[in-house]
Order: structure tokens, then C-alpha cells, then sequence
């Protein structure tokens, strides 16, 4: 196992333990120190508290293995946030029963809430009982959560 599989797994395994999924994971270069950036959340929401245990977990586990990151790093932990795009089928199904706002390739955009999502479609209840609508996924261009006041 190469050491990007040993790092994949290793997030992996905190991720779970602190019942967290990994959403996204950035890796960069920031001057002369190495940027390791996870976005994780959960169906309930993320809280600050599940931040700081992945990233006290993580980081000693790093630590543990130096070969891993063998430069200077910084870690950071977060919550992907509400602007962010949807884009995985995980993504979707994590918010089934919020607000979105769908831009497609084949015309306006769409507004509803999330009723259900699979590899192929996502389909949304309208906006002022306008009925449900079934969005090809190949058809969407963003989807975000619309956030209702």
C-alpha cells in the first residue's frame, strides 16, 4: 500500500470512528508547508466538537507515522457549509428534505425540497405545490441548498 492508500485509510477509519463522513479532501501546497483540508458532515449536522475529535485524532495518528506527510503540514477540519455545490450521490441523499436550487443545462432553474436522489435522477416537490419534478442528474449543471428564511 502506497502512502496516499495509507492516508485514505487512515481518514477513512477516523471518519468512522467519530460517525462522520469524509465529504471532500483537499491537498495543497501553501508556501513551504503542505495543506491537508477534509470537509465532513453528518445527516444531523457537524458540530465543532466533531471537528476537533477528527482533527485530535487524525493529527496524532500523523504523528505516528511520519512517512505518511514526511513535510511540514497543516491540518484543518471542517463542515462543507451551506453554499456549498452538491455534487456526489451522498451529497444529495444527505439532503433529502431541505430547500435546493437546481440549475440545468435545459432551462431555468428549479427550486423545491429534496424528496428523494439516486445515481440517475433527484426529484423535488415545487415550490408553491406545483407538483413534483424529476431532474436528470446529467442535467444539472449546480445544486445547492436554498436556504429558506
Amino acid at each position: 500500500m502506497n502512502n496516499r492508500e495509507k492516508l485514505n485509510s487512515l481518514i477513512a477509519e477516523v471518519c468512522e470512528s467519530v460517525e462522520v463522513e469524509l465529504v471532500e479532501l483537499d491537498e495543497f501546497q501553501a508556501g513551504k508547508r503542505k495543506v491537508l483540508r477534509l470537509y465532513i458532515d453528518k445527516p444531523e449536522g457537524v458540530t465543532v466538537g466533531d471537528c476537533t475529535q477528527v482533527s485530535r485524532l487524525l493529527s496524532a495518528a500523523l504523528d505516528l507515522d511520519e512517512e505518511l506527510i514526511a513535510e511540514s503540514y497543516t491540518l484543518e477540519v471542517s463542515s462543507p457549509g451551506l453554499d456549498r455545490p452538491l455534487k456526489s450521490p451522498a451529497d444529495f441523499k444527505r439532503n433529502i428534505g431541505r430547500f435546493l436550487r437546481v440549475a440545468r443545462s435545459t432551462g431555468k432553474p428549479v427550486t423545491g425540497i429534496l424528496l428523494s436522489a439516486d445515481e440517475q435522477n433527484i426529484m423535488l416537490e415545487l415550490k408553491g405545490h406545483a407538483g413534483q419534478f424529476q431532474i436528470p442528474r446529467s442535467e444539472i449543471l449546480s445544486a445547492k441548498v436554498d436556504i429558506q428564511f
